[in-house]
């Protein structure tokens, strides 16, 4: 349910048009349960208590657009993510972009998904892309497939009967102006889509300049501290290059999922695979989610295991309750194996 609200701003006083602007958001509360287990020690609580998001995130939305006549429209997006268990209510930002739409396609200028980002989130995940692990498995502790600051996105208009592309620039911020490290974190991708019945078939490509290939270990998530093991680190004049192929089949009594992703630099990769099923039962819809991981680090190869189990209950269009169960495991080293479970409440606004 989206409240609605008049904006009279200055814009509108000038041009004599009104914007229409949207308030939405999400909020998604769960009591939290982690464990890690290895050849090294016993069983390790690690902690209980709540979380955010265990579905997905919790934010605030603010949206509007205003028609600007000839089929153009200007529309701008405002969403910081907020952590209700916070001392302080502070924001952390999912996307914040201003743009234009047209026949020419469409333009977003400001914070925003990355093209390959948006190729995985929309639909190849049939958890959501929730925040717990077991789902959207797609490079470990690399994390610039997703967000990118100081970014443009175009989208292309429609090339063909269910064909769209978009393509993304996206700045590294003040290190892209620095004399040590210029240029770290810019890059660029692309992604394309086609839908056909109830199949879509996505690939996207991205490289970003000077930034480091890293995988997630369960030590380290269940360990609070470092969050990932550096395969290759950032260098000047290097590149790290990710690919992501996803298909995504809905039968009506059932979706099925699978995503291949791949990321290198300097010699070293990640290399992952993720299937998905979702079904639903009336009001109910379980979900589940299994995927693997291969990480070369100069000629060394360790692999991973994920998987999670959601089951979801609509309370109301709005409302959800739901509990998820997921693990992440290695068979290298110490064999590590962190499991999770939740239980929680998710309700959109």
């Amino acid at each position: 349910m989206k409240k609605t609200l008049v904006a009279v701003a200055a814009m509108a006083a000038v041009t004599g048009a009104m914007a229409d602007v949207t308030l939405s958001g999400n909020i998604d509360q769960a009591w939290l349960t982690t464990k890690l287990n290895s050849t090294s020690k016993t069983t390790d609580i690690q902690g209980s208590g709540y979380g955010n998001g265990g579905l997905g995130d919790t934010f605030l939305t603010m949206a509007g657009s205003e028609d600007l006549g000839g089929g153009m429209k200007a529309s701008f997006k405002m969403e910081p993510r907020l952590d209700p268990n916070a001392a302080a209510h502070t924001m952390t930002n999912r996307e914040s972009w201003v743009g234009i739409s047209g026949g020419f396609g469409a333009v977003q200028i400001g914070t925003t998904y990355s093209p390959m980002f948006n190729l995985v989130s929309a639909g190849t995940d049939v958890g959501g892309v929730s925040n717990m692990i077991g789902s959207n498995y797609v490079t470990g502790g690399t994390a610039s497939i997703g967000q990118g600051n100081s970014s443009i996105n175009y989208t292309l208009p429609s090339l063909a009967t269910g064909l769209t592309a978009q393509l993304g620039i996206i700045k590294g911020g003040a290190n892209s102006v620095s004399t040590t490290g210029a240029g770290a974190g810019d890059g660029q991708g692309f992604a394309l889509n086609y839908a056909t019945g109830g199949l879509t078939i996505g690939y996207g490509s991205q490289s970003n300049k000077n930034t480091k290939l890293a995988v997630f270990s369960p030590t380290q998530i269940a360990g609070g501290g470092a969050t990932s093991t550096t395969l290759a680190a950032a260098a000047a004049g290097t590149s790290m290059k990710q690919t992501a192929t996803g298909l995504t089949y809905d039968l009506g009594v059932a979706k099925l999922t699978y995503l291949s992703a791949k990321a290198a630099l300097s010699g070293d990769s990640v290399k992952t695979d993720q299937y998905g099923i979702s079904v639903p039962f009336g009001a109910t819809t379980l979900a589940y989610m299994s995927g693997t991981q291969s990480a070369n680090d100069s000629g060394t190869v360790s692999k991973q295991k994920s998987s999670q189990l959601q089951a979801k209950y609509s309370l109301s269009k709005r409302t959800t309750a739901y509990f998820a169960t997921g693990s992440l495991s290695t068979s290298t080293g110490t064999a590590d194996k962190m499991t999770q479970q939740a239980i929680g409440l998710a309700h959109s606004f």
